[in-house]
C-alpha cells in the first residue's frame, strides 16, 4: 500500500482497539513461540534463526508483553515488528513463514476461549454453590409457589433455590463441552488451504494446549460455528442470572418484603431517605437484556458469506465484552445469594394465603370423599369463588360447608371429616405428602436433591481444575521446549 491506514479504521477496526486487541496477547505470543519450534523441528530455520527469534521473544516478556505489543501496534503482527526493531528484518522475517493473518485470528480466539472456559466454569460453580448452601437452611421454609403471579401451591424455599441451581449447572455442563468442541487446532491453516512448508500442524496444536488438528483447513479458518455456541452459552447463563435477580427484584420490593438484600448491593434515594434500591439486581436484569440483544447481532454477523473479513474480528470481540461481564454477573449474583436474609414467617404466612392449599383440598375430596378428580376440581372453584367474595379464610372451612357447594355443584352432598380438611390445608402437611414424589418440595426429597446438587458441583469444580492442568502443562511444555533449544550448544 502507498499510503498509512486511516486514523479512524485503524482505531476501529484495522487492527483495532488496544482494549481488543489485548485479549489476544497471550495467544499471539503463544503461537510466535510454538510456530517457531515447529519451523526450527520442520528444517525450515536454522537453529541460530530459531534461538535469535525465540530469545526476542523472552526478552520481551522480561519488557512485560503488554507493553511491547501496545507499542507495536497491538496487531497479530506485533511480535514480528518488535523482533524486527531489535533483529532487524532479516532476522525477523522468518517468523510468519507458513502463517497468515487468517490462522493467527483463528489460533487466538480459540486460544481465549479454551482458556476462558475453566474460569467461567469456576464462576458458575461459586454461584451454584452459594445457592445450594442457603437452600440447605431453607428446606422446611414453607412459602407458596407462583404461577402466572398468582398463589399456586405450597412449596419450600430450599426447593426453589435448588431451581435456581439446576440451570447453572447445565451451563457449566454446556461449557465443559464446548471445552472439547474447540480442542482441535487451526494452526498451520493459512488462509484456508495451509502452505507449500512442511510444518507439522500437530506439534503446533499439541504446543499451544489443543488435543488435534482441524481436518479441514477452509472449516479451521472460515467457519465460525464453534463460537456463536460460546456467544450462545454466555447468553443462556446470562438469561439464567437475570431470571434469578428478577425474582429476587420483585421479592425485595416493599409489598412483599420476602427478602432484603445485604447494604452493599444497594443504594438509598437522595431525596426519599426511606428507600433501599436493589441497585445489583437491577443491573443484572438491565445489562442482561443489554447482552441479550447483542447476540442477535452476532447471529446476524456470523450469517454473511463464509469468506468475510468482520465476523473473524468482531465476533471474538464482542465474546470477550460478553465474557466479562457475564463473569462480574455471576460473582455480583453469588455474592447477593449468600447474604440475602429471608423473611420466613412472611413466607410461611403467605403460603397460607391465596388459596394456595386448593389443589391438595381437591385431592382429599378425591381421595376421601370419592370423587373424580374433575368433580373435585369444580367443587374446589365454586368453594373458592364463594369463599372470596364472602371474606371467608380457608380456616373457616368445615365438612358441611364443603358438602353444601358439592350439592349445589354436583346435586349430592358430599362427606369428608375435618381432620382431613385441616390436614389438607396444612402448608407443611402439603410438602410432605408428596414425600414419594422424585424431585418434590417434601424435605426428604429436597435434602437428596441437596446431596446429589453437592455431589455434582464437586465433580464440576474437578473437572475444571482438570482443564486448566492441562492447559497449564501445554504451556509448561511450550516454555521447556524453548529452554531447551536456548540452552543447546
Amino acid at each position: 500500500m502507498t499510503k498509512q491506514v486511516d486514523p479512524l479504521l485503524q482505531k476501529r477496526f484495522y487492527p483495532g482497539s488496544i482494549t481488543n486487541l489485548r485479549h489476544s496477547y497471550l495467544a499471539f505470543h503463544s503461537f510466535d513461540k510454538a510456530h517457531t519450534i515447529a519451523l526450527l523441528e520442520g528444517g525450515l530455520i536454522s537453529r541460530d534463526i530459531a534461538r535469535s527469534l525465540l530469545g526476542g521473544l523472552r526478552n520481551m516478556e522480561a519488557e512485560g508483553i503488554e507493553t511491547v505489543r501496545d507499542r507495536m501496534g497491538g496487531g497479530r503482527h506485533s511480535g514480528e515488528a518488535f523482533l524486527t526493531e531489535t533483529l532487524g528484518s532479516t532476522g525477523a522475517g522468518w517468523i510468519n513463514m507458513g502463517r497468515s493473518s487468517g490462522d493467527l485470528d483463528a489460533v487466538a480466539w480459540r486460544f481465549n476461549l479454551r482458556r476462558s472456559i475453566p474460569r467461567l466454569v469456576a464462576k458458575l460453580n461459586d454461584l451454584r454453590e452459594s445457592l445450594v448452601n442457603v437452600a440447605a437452611l431453607h428446606v422446611n421454609t414453607v412459602m407458596p409457589a407462583f404461577s402466572i403471579g398468582q398463589h399456586a401451591q405450597c412449596t419450600s424455599l430450599g426447593h426453589v433455590l435448588l431451581s435456581w441451581e439446576a440451570p447453572f449447572a447445565r451451563d457449566v455442563r454446556r461449557a465443559l463441552a464446548l471445552f472439547e468442541e474447540v480442542a482441535e487446532s487451526p494452526a498451520g491453516s493459512g488462509i484456508m488451504t495451509g502452505s507449500p512448508f512442511r510444518i507439522s500442524r500437530a506439534r503446533t496444536a499439541a504446543l499451544l494446549g489443543f488435543d488435534a488438528v482441524q481436518i479441514n483447513t477452509r472449516d479451521a479458518v472460515i467457519n465460525l460455528d464453534s463460537l456463536l455456541h460460546a456467544h450462545s452459552l454466555l447468553s443462556i447463563a446470562i438469561s439464567n442470572a437475570a431470571s434469578v435477580a428478577s425474582d429476587l427484584y420483585l421479592w425485595t420490593m416493599s409489598t412483599i418484603k420476602f427478602a432484603e438484600l445485604d447494604d452493599r448491593y444497594c443504594s438509598t434515594s437522595s431525596i426519599m431517605p426511606q428507600k433501599k434500591n436493589s441497585w445489583a439486581l437491577a443491573w443484572i436484569r438491565g445489562q442482561s437484556a443489554v447482552e441479550l440483544n447483542k447476540m442477535g447481532g452476532i447471529f446476524s454477523l456470523l450469517k454473511t458469506e463464509s469468506d468475510g473479513l468482520e465476523d473473524t474480528l468482531m465476533a471474538p470481540w464482542s465474546y470477550y465484552e460478553a465474557r466479562e461481564t457475564a463473569e462480574d454477573m455471576f460473582e455480583m449474583l453469588s455474592g447477593i445469594v449468600g447474604s440475602v436474609r429471608f423473611d420466613a414467617a412472611r413466607l410461611r404466612d403467605s403460603a397460607s394465603q391465596g388459596w394456595t392449599q386448593a389443589a391438595d383440598l381437591a385431592a382429599a375430596l378425591t381421595q376421601h370423599g370419592g370423587l373424580s378428580w374433575r368433580d373435585a376440581h369444580q367443587v374446589l372453584a365454586h368453594l373458592v369463588r364463594e369463599t372470596i367474595e364472602q371474606n371467608i379464610s380457608p380456616a373457616e372451612i368445615d365438612p358441611a360447608y364443603i358438602s353444601a357447594i358439592a350439592e349445589k355443584v354436583l346435586g349430592q352432598p358430599l362427606t369428608i371429616s375435618q381432620q382431613h380438611i385441616t390436614e389438607a390445608l396444612d402448608p407443611e402437611l402439603s410438602l410432605k405428602a408428596r414425600h414419594f414424589v422424585e424431585g418434590s418440595p417434601a424435605p426428604n426429597q429436597v435434602a437428596h436433591q441437596l446431596e446429589k446438587a453437592r455431589e455434582t458441583i464437586a465433580a464440576d469444580r474437578g473437572a475444571g481444575a482438570a482443564l486448566s492442568a492441562r492447559l497449564d502443562k501445554a504451556g509448561a511444555d511450550l516454555e521447556a521446549a524453548i529452554d531447551a533449544i536456548l540452552a543447546a550448544e
